[in-house]
């Protein structure tokens, strides 16, 4: 081989070496700073969790849970429809004949159900690990009237006895009776106390981890 290519050939193995430990130094750089940044951001992830988790105590946490006052925990829409039937009588008695009005009605609505945390109160067992909430019974929060889809399906008036506003607001208040009575016997209470205590039961565990058990009393609803 030329001298003047065997010379070249290891000029350019030499450069090749040299420039290596260049590209290496820069990649251990980079490496040791990222991972510096990402060690730092997870010890100042742990510091905090650690200060939070020192500053916040059950009082803290149930202060903070019964100052919202008012928990809404179980929603249900309902819809009634029914006949409204009336005719003029005698000394409440004798119906008049041909006096008869009648019209059908739709009224649908949402009731809210949820529970008065400014009533809340909480105790610690002996051992301080347990914490129990007492709660008093679950009450209707509101129920709201949907009129775009409530009003009159069928009407038939008449002239000796003819349907007066009166009549539909006495009907109307029939049907939010009747919605209210309707959500007890489908559970909606129960689903609220079950709401309650899961929400609760959950603000407790986020804001101080799993090491409380946390416990429900219900007190007996007041006449």
């Amino acid at each position: 081989m030329d001298s003047s290519k065997t010379k070249a050939l290891m000029n350019k193995k030499l450069s090749f070496f040299l420039t290596k430990p260049k590209i290496l130094v820069y990649g251990i750089v980079v490496g040791l700073v990222v991972g510096i940044v990402g060690i730092s951001s997870l010890f100042h992830a742990g510091e905090q969790r650690y200060r939070q988790a020192n500053t916040l105590s059950p009082s803290i946490v149930f202060s903070r849970i019964v100052s919202s006052n008012e928990m809404v925990s179980a929603t249900q829409q309902y819809s009634i429809v029914d006949k409204s039937v009336d005719d003029n009588t005698l000394f409440d008695i004798i119906h008049i004949p041909f006096t008869e009005n009648s019209f059908w009605y739709r009224y649908c609505g949402t009731i809210k159900v949820g529970v008065d945390l400014s009533k809340a109160s909480y105790d610690t067992s002996t051992d301080g690990r347990t914490i129990t909430i007492a709660l008093d019974q679950p009450y209707i929060i509101s129920n709201t009237p949907d009129m775009d889809k409530s009003g009159v399906l069928e009407e038939n008036n008449n002239l000796l006895n003819p349907i007066h506003v009166e009549d539909v607001d006495a009907f109307i208040r029939k049907c939010v009776e009747k919605s209210e009575e309707e959500i007890v016997e489908g559970g909606i209470y129960d689903e609220a106390k079950q709401n309650t205590e899961d929400n609760i039961r959950n603000m407790f565990n986020s804001a101080l981890g799993d090491s409380y058990a946390i416990e429900f009393n219900w007190r007996e609803a007041t006449e």
